[in-house]
């Protein structure tokens, strides 16, 4: 086609889009707001994509490099790393054998002349107030220095000045109810400081972090305590790799403002951090098929409105027919239109996504953890998703145009619709790649199948159903003989118009099919969570431990856990064998039920008790138990392990062929708890000659404990001893049911839109039919009973097939995991994975969603039947 013919169709697309600007402002917000959506993601993307300046800024401050002490030598690290390292000698560099820290003196010492060097310490540990106690990262650096400036936000007071001062994060102070003056308590290290300053961290809106001077802090690591060493270094010159490489001889890692922002060469750089960098091919191609889908469900969406329109052209394409145009001129006056609304759908998105972003990301970042960086808008970008606006409304157009190109001259400039077939051939193709789609997605499974060949299965059925859909309609319009005369006009419809109709439908099914197959996926996810799932205590209930190697009694937890926790009850938990001593003699013995077992939670297979714990450890009255116990009878909660009165038992010194089986009096008690197994009473420990000790304390709760109680209970522990903290089992959670929902949702509101477009465009096609049934005397209701029938006829059509057709990938899906997930066993492992139906939100898509979209449909349809003459 010449230049000046496309000139003219571009024109006639103008004036059309212009004259019809509903229909134009409605194809322009299809193709556009996905555009819309992926600018505004693009950019927040972006945005939260920090430029490496950005990062060394939030990791450096304004030093030249950062230093880590990291010991041994021989050290060869990642450019761009101070932890992706390895060493030439084995054992060089281990946390046991780690040499203390040297000065920073040192340290400059071996850096350029003029080199200045302030120290950064790090550590982990908790800090106390009237609410609780919070585990924090404690850092010894004097953020006052310039050098520091963009690692630390400061927000109110000022930074220590003493060792006896402290600033913390503003979401630590406002946990912890800590305001300026107030003293601050700080354990590993223990230390007691003034509150002078709060800060924000640049990186993390909820950081919870706390700062000293350097000395404050251990210059190494002491016990438990470890304690990390790092230096800011301000040079003269940049820091080169050779300089960095320097370092890594005698103990440092480095990371350099010069190397990072400029990688050495490869062959200069000995190690470099395992892992993937970058897309992966698979990933890409993964994210390009997704992608097509998506387009494909925006042309799926837009083809209606592209085929309406072809429809309502159809005199002016034969008058132009009439004087000479070829067909070629009549397809692309229709293409032309894609052109026009397409480049105007991409613009005016990209533009305004502009403004919704960064409307969006001022009111989102203040919730979101991840601080973002600077506005950052990419101009290419945004142009080449114009250009998928563009593609997208062109392919949206391509059927309604070869349509166009196929116009019966006559037929048209008489009036007549003329008469639609669909070629034998199409269907059967349809069934083709349909069938090759599912053969693909189930029939190539095994121990190596992966997502990608199951997302092109679905894709090929998806496309093969697409297909189908013009024949399908035909078929199905036939059965409008038997029904009313809304349903049967409706029906007639879509099989005479099924270039509307089919697309729309097809965009029902589409989205029928992703949200069929991830709600069966989640939903047999779910199960499998829940399966897997195994407790290490009754739900609710805590334990602290274990208390071997403290220094505390098991009377003082217990007091601390009933003054901090209302209503709850705690009681020792005593196991056979006598602990430790003293740091080198331990006594190993153990006893557990003949045969070993698989349990693996906190409370041990066999206890010790005189009766006045067991009822607590049950969690219900047992007073048979009770009497067992006092009698010098053991307490078994498993039948099976009982035989003529007696269970037997294997205990154990801890040493080779020191095995041995005794058999203990014992009587059956049925407890609501299936962590407590055997209780021994203690007359038969020193019948057996075993001595026993105070493991670690159990806390039946009266309720599940707060927050607050919590945090209460952890601080007063924690004056006991640093190292203990209350640990509650809270039962199995899963956030999978709120993602079958939001699927649920989600994939309603595209039915029902596709639903309501086809069905508004339809109501404007068949104008002359309604003018029709206004002069034979039609009710008013029947314009808005028609509509609804043609809204239930596209959305029934839509997910009925998208719910039978979702089911492929997920029955692929479940097959592929069952080759990769192990089966249930006796050591934890996951359970199989099993094809869970959800039939209340499966049902809620295929009847919930008709019923919606023909409610709507009445809703927003008008009753008057217009009066104008049936013909023009």
């Amino acid at each position: 086609m010449n230049t000046t013919a496309w000139r003219a169709s571009l024109r006639i697309a103008r004036r059309e889009a212009w004259r019809n600007r509903g229909r134009s402002a409605l194809i322009i917000a299809l193709i556009g707001f996905p555009v819309l959506v992926l600018a505004v993601a693009d950019i927040a993307y972006r945005t939260w994509q920090l430029s490496p300046q950005e990062k060394l800024t939030r990791t450096i401050g304004q030093a030249d490099a950062i230093v880590r002490w990291n010991g041994g030598t021989g050290i060869k690290q990642d450019p761009r790393s101070l932890y992706d390292l390895t060493f030439s000698a084995p054992g060089n560099g281990t946390t046991n054998a780690e040499p203390p820290a040297p000065p920073t003196a040192t340290l400059v010492a071996d850096l350029p002349p003029g080199t200045r060097a302030i120290q950064w310490k790090q550590s982990t540990g908790g800090v106390d107030s009237a609410r609780g106690r919070a585990l924090v990262q404690l850092n010894g650096l004097d953020y006052a220095d310039p050098m520091t400036r963009g690692l630390v936000k400061p927000v109110a007071g000022h930074a220590p000045r003493t060792t006896s001062e402290i600033t913390l994060t503003r979401t630590l102070a406002g946990n912890l109810g800590l305001h300026l003056g107030d003293t601050v308590r700080t354990v590993r290290p223990n230390g007691t400081f003034r509150l002078v300053g709060v800060v924000a961290d640049p990186s993390k809106r909820d950081a919870t972090a706390a700062y000293v001077l350097p000395a404050a802090l251990p210059a190494g690591n002491s016990g438990d305590l470890s304690v990390e060493n790092r230096w800011l270094v301000d040079s003269p010159g940049a820091l080169t790799w050779s300089d960095v490489r320097a370092l890594n001889k005698v103990g440092y890692v480095a990371v350099s403002r010069q190397v990072y922002l400029h990688a050495p060469p490869k062959s200069q750089v000995s190690y470099t951090a395992q892992g993937p960098r970058g897309i992966s091919p698979k990933s890409a191609a993964t994210g390009i098929l997704v992608g097509g889908m998506a387009l494909l469900e925006i042309v799926l969406l837009a083809g209606p409105a592209f085929a309406v329109t072809a429809r309502r052209q159809r005199r002016d394409l034969a008058l132009l027919a009439a004087v000479g145009g070829r067909r070629e001129d009549l397809r692309n006056v229709v293409l032309a239109k894609g052109v026009v609304l397409g480049l105007a759908g991409g613009l005016l998105s990209a533009v305004a996504a502009v403004g919704l972003a960064a409307i969006g990301i001022a009111a989102v970042s203040p919730h979101v953890d991840p601080m973002p960086g600077h506005f950052d808008v990419r101009p290419l970008e945004l142009l080449a998703l114009t250009g998928v606006s563009l593609i997208a409304a062109l392919a949206a157009a391509v059927f309604p145009a070869l349509g166009a190109a196929r116009t019966d001259v006559v037929a048209a400039l008489a009036g007549r619709r003329g008469i639609l077939r669909t070629r034998k051939r199409v269907p059967l193709v349809g069934v083709l790649v349909a069938g090759a789609g599912v053969l693909v997605a189930l029939g190539g499974l095994g121990a190596s199948a992966n997502g990608l060949v199951i997302l092109i299965g679905v894709a090929l059925t998806e496309v093969g159903l697409i297909v189908c859909l013009p024949a399908l309609l035909g078929l199905v319009s036939r059965a409008g003989r038997w029904l009313p005369l809304s349903p049967r006009i409706a029906l007639r419809d879509a099989g005479r118009n099924r270039s509307s109709a089919a697309p729309a439908i097809a965009a029902v099914m589409a989205a029928v099919i992703g949200c069929v197959a991830a709600l069966i996926g989640v939903a047999s996810a779910h199960d499998q969570d829940r399966r897997s799932y195994q407790p290490i205590l009754p739900v609710n209930q805590g334990y602290v431990g274990p208390l071997v190697g403290h220094d505390i009694t098991a009377d003082r937890v217990i007091a601390a856990l009933r003054s901090t926790l209302p209503g709850s009850r705690a009681v020792p938990l005593t196991v056979p064998g006598g602990g430790c001593t003293d740091g080198n003699t331990c006594d190993q013995t153990t006893i557990n039920p003949a045969g070993g077992t698989n349990y693996t939670g906190r409370i041990p297979a066999v206890l010790v008790d005189d009766g006045s714990s067991v009822e607590t450890l049950m969690q219900a009255r047992v007073p048979a138990a009770v009497d067992a116990l006092r009698a010098g009878r053991a307490v078994v909660t498993d039948p099976s392990t009982v035989d003529n009165g007696t269970v037997s038992l294997d205990i154990s010194d801890g040493t080779e062929n020191s095995d041995r089986t005794a058999r203990v009096p014992a009587v059956v008690v049925h407890s609501r708890s299936a962590f407590v197994q055997v209780v021994l009473p203690p007359s038969q420990l020193t019948r057996l000659h075993v001595k026993s000790h105070v493991e670690a304390v159990y806390v039946d709760t009266a309720h599940r404990p707060t927050t607050e109680e919590r945090q209460a209970a952890d601080a007063a522990l924690g004056h006991l001893d640093p190292y203990l903290d209350l640990d509650v089992e809270t039962g199995f959670h899963s956030s999978r049911l709120m993602t079958m929902l939001i699927m649920v949702v989600a994939a309603a509101v595209i039915a029902i839109g596709a639903t309501m477009i086809a069905t508004a465009l339809s109501n404007v096609d068949s104008r002359p039919d309604l003018t029709t049934l206004a002069a034979v005397g039609a009710a008013p209701r029947t314009r808005r009973v028609l509509s609804m029938s043609r809204a239930g006829v596209i959305a029934t059509l839509g997910t009925v097939l998208g719910a039978a057709a979702g089911f492929v990938p997920s029955v692929a899906w479940l097959h592929a995991q069952s080759f990769r997930i192990p089966l249930v066993g006796s050591d934890g492992s996951f359970a199989p994975v099993r094809l869970v139906v959800p039939w209340l939100p499966l049902t809620a898509v295929v009847v919930a969603v008709p019923i919606a979209a023909m409610l709507v449909a009445g809703l927003f349809s008008r009753s008057r039947l217009p009066s104008e003459r049936a013909a023009d």
